[in-house]
């Protein structure tokens, strides 16, 4: 997910670094312009009742018509379980915006009870462990639209500049259920997916995997037959409808194969498109790659698709619409992104909305990453330290208990994501921060000649934890503990006086945080040893001191205020 620009005035590039607010009570709660939805359907992610624990994905299947010009879709939704736990009913959920038809259970109509939008529907007879059933669920009616997509999320029924349909889905915070009938929960993928949608004459449908066939019916509408044979998140699935021109290219792969790039532009923008793909994508493949391991997904497509909002990271095909304009680093930051969400959101997934920082805070983190790679230092800490002058510090990133998208798309989990890695890249060095990566991404190393497919997995803060302690050799908890788990960041206290320079860390709760600081004194810079949580040295009153010259640790600094001062700023670029 990106945060949220909040305004045409602030800059895109400056919103992908934390500058702008993340307006997170859009992300949910709707503005008066449609119906609000209900808490149950707004939310993804959340515990998963008893019902629905009881069964595990295997298969979706989905056959929809979209029907541009009364706003609505129509058609039926399969889900294939096997079940886990002795069970006499299954649960799907789905917005009540839509009427339900009917509901199959292994073909024979079944009772189902709608609670809002949870679906419980009644087995005749008890399911078994190990048992596999199929429902499916014929439904139709005008989803949600979306408020301000992709923050806000939904259906956007948008028009291209000559006026043909032009339709996408975001729906990331809320959830799959805003338009199509499954479990709407990140922790269950099912295994593979069949995706067949019907739209008018002169309009392609574009989605997740592989397209496989197109058929055209007696009155010019058009079939399109797509199959994702990969696990994806749910809220990864996304319509894509409008009068595209398909850009066909291929990229050769570190791992030796050769990967279909597929770019869904509008016609008068696929000249923009096919240089995109010269001048940055390959550029940026070549660059993950290289550091992390093969593109995960490289036997479905490297897919992206032009769209009325800004973006997201729909797995295989990238929702795109910044316009093909680069940013002041040199390259088109939301293209650079959603790729680097292909590898932090969708090959790794997080268990809990509580570990979201693992998407964002190396998604954000990879921008100033591949800027120091292609560009050099300067670019880099341009981009570092606007994402730091973005933080507002009033939650911590990684939260106890039960979270909600809401709380969990802060903006701290972007920038303050980004400078916990930026600072263990430094303690740690090259070498171990990046294996920890990879590591974190395949659970190997030896990267480079993983073959297809490649298994999504699913990982938390604690497991990122282990594996940097345990490649480093040291216990790095405390630096995790203070960044990730406190809002407030630590502060160096100085004191200078009588031909000494006294330095101590100040912490949350007091807690434990032997963070070695750089130190210049005359541009000789040392690095001073803080593992008892303070320390001093010698200065003379005319020497000229810099603490930490190259920013190096995050920490509290007085170019940002407190948590007020912080959102009251945020608020009002906002509303600039």
């Amino acid at each position: 997910m990106l945060i949220n620009p909040g305004s045409s005035d602030i800059k895109p590039q400056a919103a992908s670094f934390g500058l702008s607010v993340l307006c997170v009570a859009l992300m949910l709660a709707g503005c008066g312009k449609v119906a609000p939805l209900d808490p149950k359907i707004g939310d993804t992610g959340q515990p998963l009742s008893e019902t629905a624990s009881s069964a595990d994905v295997l298969y979706y299947g989905l056959d929809l018509e979209i029907l541009p010009k009364q706003q609505e879709i129509q058609g039926s939704g399969v889900t294939r379980f096997k079940i886990l736990q002795a069970t006499s009913a299954l649960e799907l959920r789905l917005d009540d915006r839509f009427e339900i038809s009917q509901i199959t259970l292994n073909n024979t109509p079944a009772p189902f009870e709608r609670n809002h939008g949870v679906i419980t529907i009644q087995s005749a007879t008890p399911l078994t462990p190990g048992a596999e059933v199929e429902v499916k669920v014929e439904y139709q009616g005008k989803p949600h639209v979306a408020e301000n997509a992709p923050w806000a999320g939904g259906t956007v029924w948008g028009k291209t500049p000559d006026g043909k349909d032009w339709i996408a889905t975001a729906v990331q915070g809320e959830g799959c259920d805003l338009w199509w009938p499954c479990k709407d929960h990140f922790a269950d993928k099912a295994d593979s997916m069949d995706i067949n949608l019907t739209v008018p004459a002169g309009l392609t449908a574009v989605t997740n995997g592989v397209l496989k066939d197109v058929k055209t019916l007696s009155d010019g509408r058009q079939t399109f037959q797509w199959q994702l044979q990969v696990p994806a998140s749910d809220y990864n699935i996304a319509l894509n409808i409008g009068p595209y021109q398909q850009i066909s290219e291929v990229y050769q792969g570190i791992n030796g194969s050769s990967i279909p790039i597929e770019f869904w532009a509008l016609p008068e923008n696929a000249e923009k498109a096919k240089a995109m793909i010269a001048d940055d994508l390959r550029s940026q493949m070549e660059f993950y790659e290289r550091k992390l391991g093969p593109y995960p997904w490289g036997d479905q497509k490297l897919g992206f698709v032009e769209t009325p909002h800004l973006g997201m990271e729909h797995q295989t095909v990238n929702a795109y619409g910044k316009g093909y304009k680069r940013d002041d680093h040199g390259f088109d930051w939301l293209l650079q992104h959603e790729l680097a969400h292909e590898w932090f959101g969708n090959l790794i997934t997080h268990e809990k909305l509580n570990d979201a920082w693992l998407h964002e805070g190396f998604g954000l983190y990879m921008q100033p990453a591949y800027s120091l790679d292609k560009f050099g230092e300067a670019a880099y800490n341009h981009s570092m330290y606007n994402s730091y002058l973005g933080l507002i510090n009033c939650e911590p990133i990684v939260r106890e208990g039960n979270v909600t998208s809401n709380e969990a798309f802060n903006s701290d989990i972007y920038g303050k994501g980004g400078w916990t890695l930026h600072t263990l890249r430094w303690l740690v060095g090259e070498e171990i921060f990046w294996q920890a990566t990879r590591e974190l991404l395949y659970g190997t190393n030896q990267t480079q000649s993983l073959t297809y497919p490649i298994k999504p997995r699913y990982r938390n803060t604690n497991e990122f934890i282990q594996i940097v302690n345990r490649l480093s050799g040291k216990d790095y908890n405390w630096l995790f503990d203070v960044y990730l788990r406190e809002a407030a960041l630590p502060e160096l206290q100085q004191e200078r006086s009588n031909g000494l320079l006294k330095l101590s860390w100040k912490t949350p709760a007091d807690k434990t945080f032997p963070m070695p600081i750089p130190v210049s004194i005359n541009g000789v810079v040392q690095l001073v040893d803080m593992s008892s949580g303070s320390a001093q040295l010698s200065i003379a009153d005319p020497d000229h001191l810099q603490i930490d010259p190259q920013m190096k640790v995050l920490r509290k600094l007085n170019l940002i205020g407190d948590c007020k001062e912080n959102t009251e700023k945020r608020k009002k670029k906002v509303d600039h």
